[in-house]
């Protein structure tokens, strides 16, 4: 099913709400903006729905580069995050998302429109604790005043914590509430589901549990209902409308339209691609491939070609006990050898900050899983001319793709660590078990929903066939399994894991870094090195916004080896 209409009637819905007549000048107020006499509470729903998958689209792109998902630019990370780079994020917290929440809300409750005011604290709660995750002490309390207090002082983070629990608590209880009015006109994440917000809500408390320690916490969270099924999953859906609006998924405009798309991470293709024995059933579809022969590039497209592997560059025993080195260059510890293992996996490594080389027609792109972009059917033409009628625009899915922010295999994978490092009494292989299947199903699924029946590669090793997807993804899961049996660090392989099924979400990768410092082996780093030796301090919080820095009389700044309440395992520090 195609999501282009309600995608495109929702952007126009918000158009005409917010149009006016422009021969009326003679006003106090802004035409164009919402006031209290023009605003209308489903309007607003709207423009929060989208605001708030613009939010996380928009930031959880630097957990990807932290847990080496995508390239980091910068020799190390004090110079790849500056202040500079979170203004926007800060801003639309606190721009937009919270004030419009706030202004529908105190709407909503004087129409008794609760389903509406319980939905919107769940995002509120979602965006509170993200700033929390994301910079530690953060104002709240004194926030939102305007000129009434320009200079709002930053309030514990562990006490904003429980701010997060009594808006989710808050919401359940709006959601329960039997005299509510109507729903929402347009829900994009439920569909007006009140029960699967109100499981969602139930999930975000369980995270939330997860993060403080609170093992109790965790259990009582689970025992409410939390995600277990693909349809409760919280997934922002967009659609495949080109221009006017043009509601694509954002990796796909810029990775198969504008060519801004910039590069995945060598080390996270390689971990799916040549790490294992058994090559990782998802890869065709988190990544689509240009060029599958490497053998003949230079300096002038691939400059690192002709160089040695950096020194710092160790062997080591990886998570499945194998003998092992980071890739280089490209997705294949070989590659410096014979560059056609790496199989057209064409990215960056962690802190590879030279100049962009022509390849525009050679970088791996995201695929159909979750940009809706192409499925890699390994049918490419090498790079000489296929990437001509390819990057149009129109192909794959078209853009109709998802963001992942709380999926059933998510919850799993915290299930799991919960079980080994909480005592909630649940069996952690379980629900590694589980969370590998749930992926495994909801990638292919949401494919083939968005693009179509898909004979997905039995990857067992090597190029694999194109039959038995299903036979692949029982290889693969036995493999995880047996490693995890046979592993005296349990924990190391289910954050490991969960990294994999995470393509799409940085936030939760981050988080689960720094909350169990893991991916970890016995030398004290399992991720790939910057390619410059030394990589700098790991943020454990990133430096505030310039904007508030600058702007608030109240602020001071910190530094990235600051740590939040909850970051009590060292992280991952590498």
């Amino acid at each position: 099913m195609k999501y282009l209409n309600k995608i495109s009637l929702l952007f126009a819905f918000i158009f005409i709400g917010f149009s006016c007549d422009l021969t009326d000048l003679d006003q106090l107020d802004n035409p164009n903006a919402v006031t209290a006499a023009n605003a209308d509470v489903d309007l607003y729903f709207n423009e929060i729905q989208v605001s708030f998958a613009s939010y996380f689209n928009g930031t959880q792109g630097t957990g990807m580069q932290l847990a080496r998902m995508t390239a980091m630019f910068g020799n190390n990370y004090q110079s790849a995050y500056s202040p500079n780079g979170f203004n926007w994020r800060w801003n639309m917290a606190y721009a937009s998302i919270f004030p419009d929440i706030d202004a529908m809300n105190a709407l909503a409750t004087e129409k008794k429109q609760f389903f509406h005011v319980g939905a919107s604290k769940i995002m509120k709660a979602y965006v509170l604790q993200s700033l929390v995750d994301t910079f530690g002490n953060v104002p709240y309390s004194e926030a939102l005043q305007g000129v009434d207090n320009p200079s709002p002082k930053a309030d514990d983070a562990s006490a904003l914590y429980t701010v997060v629990g009594t808006l989710l608590d808050e919401a359940i209880a709006h959601l329960n509430d039997g005299s509510s009015i109507g729903s929402p006109k347009v829900d994009i994440f439920y569909g007006g589901s009140k029960a699967k917000w109100i499981t969602l809500a139930n999930t975000m408390k369980m995270r939330l549990a997860l993060a403080k320690g609170d093992g109790a916490g965790v259990t009582a969270a689970i025992a409410a209902g939390v995600i277990d099924s693909h349809d409760e999953n919280f997934v922002f859906q967009y659609g495949s409308n080109r221009s006017n609006p043009n509601s694509r998924h954002p990796w796909y405009s810029g990775a198969y339209e504008s060519s801004s798309w910039s590069y995945l991470s060598n080390y996270y293709m390689w971990e799916m691609h040549e790490e294992k024995a058994v090559r990782d059933p998802r890869i065709r579809f988190y990544f689509k491939r240009q060029d599958l022969d490497a053998a003949d590039e230079n300096q002038f497209t691939l400059d690192c070609v002709t160089n040695d592997r950096p020194s710092h560059y160790y062997t080591y025993t990886n998570a499945y006990g194998k003998d092992t080195e980071w890739p280089y260059c490209l997705a294949s510890n070989t590659t410096h050898i014979n560059p056609t293992n790496a199989g057209g996996y064409w990215g960056r490594d962690h802190g590879n900050n030279d100049g962009i080389p022509p390849d525009g027609q050679k970088r791996t792109a995201p695929g159909i899983y979750p940009a809706g972009g192409e499925y890699d059917t390994g049918n490419q033409s090498n790079g000489k001319g296929e990437s001509d009628t390819w990057k149009k625009g129109t192909t794959g899915a078209g853009g109709d793709g998802i963001d992942p922010i709380l999926t059933s295999s998510f919850v799993h994978f915290m299930r799991a660590e919960a079980a080994l490092t909480l005592g909630t009494g649940e069996d952690a292989k379980v629900h590694l078990d589980s969370a590998i299947s749930h992926s495994m199903a909801y990638v292919k699924a949401t494919s083939e929903r968005i693009g179509g029946d898909i004979d997905a590669p039995a990857a067992t090793t090597g190029a694999g066939d194109l039959t038995n997807y299903q036979r692949s993804v029982d290889n693969y899961t036995k493999s995880v399994l047996d490693a995890y049996d046979a592993s005296g660090d349990k924990l190391n392989i289910v954050v490991k894991e969960f990294r994999l099924a995470l393509w799409g979400n940085g936030n939760e990768a981050w988080n689960a870094m720094r909350r169990t410092g893991k991916p970890m082996n016995a030398k004290g780093a399992e991720l790939q090195w910057t390619r410059e030796a030394g990589n700098g301090d790991f943020p454990r919080l990133f430096p505030y916004p310039s904007d508030y820095v600058n702007l608030n009389a109240n602020a001071t700044q910190q530094a990235m080896t600051t740590t939040v309440f909850w970051d009590k395992n060292g992280g991952a520090h590498n």
